[in-house]
């Protein structure tokens, strides 16, 4: 069975069990009986019908292996914001690493959007600063870099109030997930750095301070905007 033909089959059953919680007992059981039916037909469970309504949009992740912490925590408050799940890929041989925004309709293209407009902006912020830590030694600018960017992260983090998404919304987004990757998903447990010294404090400052005037709305406003420009 074809992708598209899943969709299709899938679609039909969720109208069915859409109907199935009718207040119409007639009309629900009838709903429920064709649901059934067609699932053991195809062969399908449940889940596999909520996460045909599933969808994946990739985006760089900003690492030729694994991405750096701090990009991965981003990739997860955006996707708060916008009612998504995402996974991201380590890279291997030619393959970058990539971001994967889950989630239905056009959340998962704005959420990736979003992801790539910030990434460019957290990196060049980081830049930006390491630069002012010529006198510091190595050991310590990776560390005070490093927490900049968790810095950066968390004040973009503070303005974002995460999407209430629906129970339904995450099931679907689990089984999507389930289904995709076999179980294989690994939970990234890399610790992130801690200010240490006085200094590190200041990079906290400093992070803040340069995400003060980023906004999580604006790729997704240029976004639109451009669409709406590009169809008149």
């Amino acid at each position: 069975m074809t992708d598209a033909e899943l969709k299709k089959i899938a679609l039909k059953i969720a109208k069915c069990l859409a109907l199935a919680n009718s207040d119409n007992a007639a009309e629900a059981e009838t709903a429920k009986r064709q649901a059934d039916a067609l699932m053991t037909k195809y062969n399908l469970t449940s889940g596999d019908v909520a996460a045909s309504q599933m969808h994946e949009k990739t985006s760089k992740a900003g690492g030729k292996y694994t991405p750096p912490k701090y990009l991965v925590q981003l990739s997860a408050v955006i996707a708060g914001a916008f009612g998504c799940g995402v996974v991201f890929g380590s890279g291997y041989g030619y393959q970058d690493s990539k971001m994967y925004f889950i989630g239905s309709g056009i959340k998962p293209e704005l959420a990736a959007y979003t992801f790539d407009v910030l990434r460019r902006q957290v990196n060049k912020d980081r830049t930006t600063y390491a630069a002012t830590l010529k006198r510091y030694k190595r050991a310590n600018k990776v560390r005070m870099t490093e927490i900049f960017c968790n810095a950066w992260v968390r004040r973009v983090a503070y303005q974002v109030r995460e999407f209430a998404g629906t129970e339904q919304d995450k099931t679907a987004i689990a089984a999507y997930k389930d289904k995709r990757w076999s179980g294989d998903l690994i939970k990234d447990e890399r610790k992130t750095a801690t200010p240490q010294k006085d200094s590190d404090w200041q990079s906290v400052t400093a992070g803040h301070m340069a995400a003060s005037d980023v906004s999580i709305h604006k790729p997704v406003q240029s976004k639109r905007g451009a669409a709406l420009a590009h169809k008149g």
